[in-house]
């Protein structure tokens, strides 16, 4: 299925019948609560799955999922994949450390906004971005969406965001350039990430 832009995939209280997999585009699958506040928990980009529990419990959706891109999934039925599940042990397992995986993630995720200062939440999303770039020994990494939604994700306001954006680039740890960041110090920035160097004020 293709979905602009915008599209949404999945609705908080509704039912999903099927989970969905990436194969172009980003998704960004929050928690909204009343007042349009919303928390983003994943970005959801080619390769990755979301919808999983919801679909093979048989239960409403307890997240929304929106495409922040010109998007192409795959909608895979959650009867027909039980079916295989219950004839196929080694798919059932696979689904099952799927699972698990994602659970240890939320358990990351919730240690990492909840008992972790600012500066090291976006030191430790930079660092899991980062990738090598065209100078040998360099690393980039590219934000994957806005910075409303960037900071969603992390737990923090837009403007704190900037702001600890901007301390780092002063300390130079990061160039920053629109969505593009590169790591210019990533001994640095990884000691920011462990909470071992004072944090951008």
């Amino acid at each position: 299925m293709r979905v602009p832009r915008g599209g949404t995939l999945a609705r908080r209280n509704e039912r999903l019948a099927s989970l969905f997999a990436v194969a172009e585009g980003l998704i960004s699958v929050a928690l909204r609560r009343d007042g349009n506040s919303e928390r983003v928990l994943r970005f959801v980009g080619p390769g990755e799955t979301f919808g999983e529990a919801a679909a093979l419990l048989g239960r409403a959706s307890a997240i929304d999922a929106v495409a922040l891109a010109d998007s192409l999934l795959a909608s895979i039925a959650a009867r027909p994949l039980q079916g295989l599940m219950a004839r196929d042990r080694q798919l059932a397992l696979r689904v099952a450390s799927l699972l698990a995986q994602r659970m240890l993630d939320l358990l990351d995720e919730i240690e990492a906004s909840e008992l972790r200062p600012a500066a090291e939440r976006l030191a430790i999303y930079l660092l899991s971005l980062a990738r090598p770039a065209a100078a040998v020994g360099s690393l980039t990494a590219r934000l994957p969406a806005t910075k409303t939604l960037i900071a969603a994700r992390l737990g923090m306001k837009k403007e704190t965001l900037s702001r600890l954006l901007h301390d780092l680039a002063g300390r130079r740890l990061i160039e920053v350039s629109r969505q593009e960041i590169a790591i210019l110090d990533e001994s640095a920035l990884r000691a920011v990430a462990r909470g071992e160097a004072a944090a951008p004020r």
